[in-house]
């Protein structure tokens, strides 16, 4: 699958593949402030995105871009894919702990993981219909990392659910992707919320969902040694959490919703995990609304 790297950093504008400068001169058509979302990993908290889209529709704020890492890569890709969020969210309330083992085909681990991942492939490829890159309803792009060489790569082009099951394998839980000379796994590993993408595009208004909180853990875990796959996963997120903070800098309006107390694989979780994600960007709608009127007093 065509890939391109965006780095980080002042040179990371002249960097833009084609895709990505369509779609900037797309937006440059508009009557109006674009806007751009990113979704950040977070594992089973990332059901929360689901609550922040409910809420910016809900509240008339157009998404014209999104960019997604790891499941802020599946609730993006889904939505571009035209999953509407009423639609996710009833398939993320009948989850639960049948249904996620279900999917879980577990192998010997000595391909970088303990999950194959073809039965997520094959989950991917149901909820976004088998459709590409070029098939959304909106400009849509996810981020995935080179376990080789510590890149970040910009997935934006192909077939998406293979682009989406690159961005979230979690490194030592799922089998790396192998996509041409690349090895990708989870992109959350160099940047967690790629608002970077959005940043180098010109996009006008650009949020931020962060889902990687401090950890709270529960009082019947404390002192406890965990299982291998709840080490990788709170490691990850921990990590993904230190990385992250330099993006609150570059966006004009970050959401955090208040998921510190879930773990990352309790994805049955999701009537509390979609409520966060609501009540979280709620808060935040005033500020978005006027981050887009001052967007729209600036010289286009």
């Amino acid at each position: 699958m065509p890939s391109s790297v965006i780095r980080t950093g002042p040179e990371v504008a002249a960097k833009l593949s084609d895709t990505a400068q369509m779609l900037r001169a797309r937006m440059e058509g508009l009557d109006r402030p674009s806007v751009g979302l990113a979704l950040g990993s977070g594992a089973a908290r990332g059901l929360a995105h689901i609550g922040v889209l409910k809420a910016l529709l809900a509240n008339a704020i157009a998404i014209d871009v999104m960019v997604g890492c790891s499941i802020g890569a599946v609730v993006g890709g889904c939505y571009a894919a035209g999953v509407e969020p009423d639609q996710m969210e009833d398939i993320a309330r009948s989850i639960d702990k049948r249904i996620v083992f279900r999917h879980l085909d577990f192998a010997v681990p000595n391909r970088g993981g303990l999950i194959a991942g073809a039965r997520v492939s094959d989950l991917l490829k149901e909820l976004t219909m088998n459709k590409t890159f070029g098939q959304l309803r909106i400009g849509f792009a996810c981020t995935a990392a080179d376990i080789h060489t510590g890149e970040e790569v910009v997935l934006e082009t192909g077939v998406l659910h293979e682009a989406i099951r690159a961005s979230l394998s979690i490194p030592g839980v799922f089998q790396p992707v192998v996509m041409g000379s690349r090895v990708l796994v989870d992109g959350g590993i160099v940047n967690p919320i790629p608002a970077n993408y959005l940043v180098a595009m010109g996009v006008d208004v650009v949020i931020g969902v962060d889902v990687t909180p401090e950890l709270i853990p529960s009082e019947r875990d404390i002192g406890k040694p965990p299982s291998i796959v709840f080490t990788l996963i709170n490691a990850f997120d921990i990590m993904a959490r230190v990385v992250s903070e330099p993006t609150a800098d570059i966006v004009d309006v970050m959401i955090r919703p208040d998921v510190g107390r879930v773990f990352g694989g309790d994805f049955w979780l999701a009537d509390e995990l979609i409520e966060r994600g609501w009540e979280a960007t709620q808060e935040q709608i005033p500020r978005i609304k006027e981050a887009i009127r001052e967007a729209s007093r600036r010289p286009r």
